[in-house]
C-alpha cells in the first residue's frame, strides 16, 4: 500500500503538501490539491490514523451517537462518514440502548476523546445531557435538536407539509386531511399555515399510537366508515409507514387511490416507490444533511470562527410526485 512519500513523488509535491491537500488544512491550490487526491486514489492510499493520532497528538475519530437505525438514519451516517473520511477522519457509531434516558452516553464519546461528535435528536434526547457538550468544549453538532441553544442541522419539515397541502390544493381537492397526531407540530404547523391562506378548515384524522403502519391501516377503517359525501378527497399523512398502512386499507375496502381519495406521505422511504400506487411523498434531504453536519463539524474542528449567522442549517424538503396524488 502506497504512503505519502509515493504519493508525493507522483504529485511531484513535497510529503508536507501531500499532508495539506488530503487534510484539507493550510493553503494549497486547487489545481495541486486535485492532483494530489487524484493520485493518492489511483495509487490506493489509506492514512494511518493511529500513527497520525500519535505523532500529532490529535484525534482523527468522530463519534456519532444515535438511539435508533432506520434507512434516513443511515442516509445521514453515509453522508456525514464519506465527507468526513475524504478529509481524513474515521467515524464511530454509538448506538445507544432506547431505554438508556440518562446521560452516561457522554461519557462514552469523552472515553473515546473523539475530535468531535454528532448527535441524533429522539425521544430520548434531553437537551440538559446535550448541553454538557458546551462545557467540554468538544465540537458537536445535532441532527434535528429541539429549538434551543444547540447547534443542529435541520430538515424544514413545516415548509414541505405546507407546499405538500398547497399542490393538492391546485390540483382541485377541496376537503383535504391532516392524518397524524396533533402532539407533534413539526409537520402540523404546515398544513395549518397552507389551509389558512387557503381558508378552509382542517379535517384530523387521528393517528394511534405505536406502529405507524398499524396506525395507518386503522385510520383506514375509521375514514371508510364515514359517509362517501363526508369524506376527504386528500389524505396528507404524518409518515410514509402511516401512509403506506393507510392506502393498504383503502384497498381493503375498495377506495380507490386516487380518484376517490389523494394520498401524500413524508420522509421518501423506499417502499414509497414500491407500493401500488406508488406514493407521492416529501422527501428529507437525507444524505445532504449528513454532509452538512460534516461540514460543520469540519470547520469547528479547524478552530474556524462562528458564521455571524450561526452554525445551525435549516434544509429544503422536495415534493416527490407519483401516482397516489
Amino acid at each position: 500500500m502506497a504512503g505519502l512519500k509515493e504519493v508525493a513523488a507522483a504529485s511531484g509535491v513535497s510529503i508536507r503538501t501531500v499532508m495539506r491537500a488530503l487534510s484539507g488544512q493550510g493553503y494549497i491550490d486547487s489545481q495541486t490539491r486535485e492532483r494530489v487526491v487524484t493520485q493518492a486514489q489511483r495509487l490506493g492510499y489509506r492514512p494511518n490514523l493511529a500513527a497520525r493520532s500519535l505523532k500529532t497528538a490529535r484525534s482523527f475519530d468522530i463519534s456519532v451517537v444515535a438511539w435508533s437505525m432506520d434507512e434516513l438514519h443511515i442516509a445521514k451516517i453515509a453522508g456525514l462518514e464519506q465527507t468526513l473520511r475524504h478529509a481524513g477522519y474515521a467515524v464511530n457509531v454509538l448506538l445507544e440502548s432506547a431505554a438508556n434516558t440518562g446521560g452516561d452516553w457522554l461519557e462514552n464519546v469523552l472515553l473515546h476523546r473523539p475530535a468531535g461528535v454528532a448527535l441524533f435528536s429522539s425521544s430520548q434526547f434531553h437537551n440538559e445531557q446535550a448541553l454538557r457538550l458546551l462545557d467540554s468544549k468538544l465540537p458537536y453538532i445535532v441532527f434535528d435538536a429541539p429549538t434551543g441553544p444547540l447547534d443542529s442541522v435541520r430538515i424544514d419539515r413545516q415548509q414541505g407539509v405546507y407546499e405538500a397541502v398547497l399542490y393538492l390544493a391546485a390540483t382541485g381537492r377541496r376537503a383535504i386531511a391532516y392524518l397524524g397526531t396533533q402532539a407533534d407540530r413539526s409537520r402540523l404547523d404546515g398544513y395549518l399555515r397552507a389551509l389558512g391562506q387557503l381558508s378552509r378548515r382542517p379535517i384530523y384524522i387521528e393517528q394511534a399510537e405505536g406502529d405507524q403502519y398499524a396506525a395507518g391501516i386503522a385510520a383506514s377503517q375509521r375514514f371508510s366508515e364515514l359517509p362517501k359525501a363526508k369524506r376527504p378527497d386528500a389524505v396528507l399523512a404524518y409518515a410514509d409507514e402511516v401512509g403506506l398502512g393507510f392506502m393498504a386499507g383503502l384497498h381493503e375496502r375498495g377506495i380507490r387511490i386516487p380518484s376517490d381519495v389523494a394520498v401524500i406521505g413524508f420522509d421518501d422511504r423506499r417502499a414509497a416507490a414500491l407500493s401500488w400506487p406508488r406514493l407521492t411523498t416529501v422527501a428529507q434531504p437525507s444524505r445532504e444533511l449528513g454532509i452538512a453536519a460534516a461540514e460543520i463539524l469540519l470547520r469547528k474542528i479547524k478552530g474556524e470562527a462562528e458564521p455571524s449567522t450561526g452554525w445551525s442549517r435549516t434544509m429544503p424538503t422536495k415534493l416527490v410526485l407519483r401516482e397516489s396524488a
